[in-house]
């Protein structure tokens, strides 16, 4: 195993560390938007499920 200890160790950086400061931000606002995306999406899916249930339950 003391071939193992003298291999050089090919570790890249973090996906995050390897970026710029500009495009650090652009990441961050496309992760936002899709994020409020898919809260706009849940949010249809809560209201379209509790119009079904209210409706069950008046009929």
């Amino acid at each position: 195993m003391a071939d193992d200890e003298d291999a050089p160790t090919d570790q890249r950086p973090p996906f995050l560390a390897r970026l710029s400061a500009i495009e650090t931000i652009i990441v961050a606002a496309i992760a936002l938007t899709a994020l409020a995306g898919l809260m706009l999406i849940g949010k249809g899916f809560y209201l379209k499920a509790t119009a079904c249930l209210l409706e069950a339950n008046l009929l």
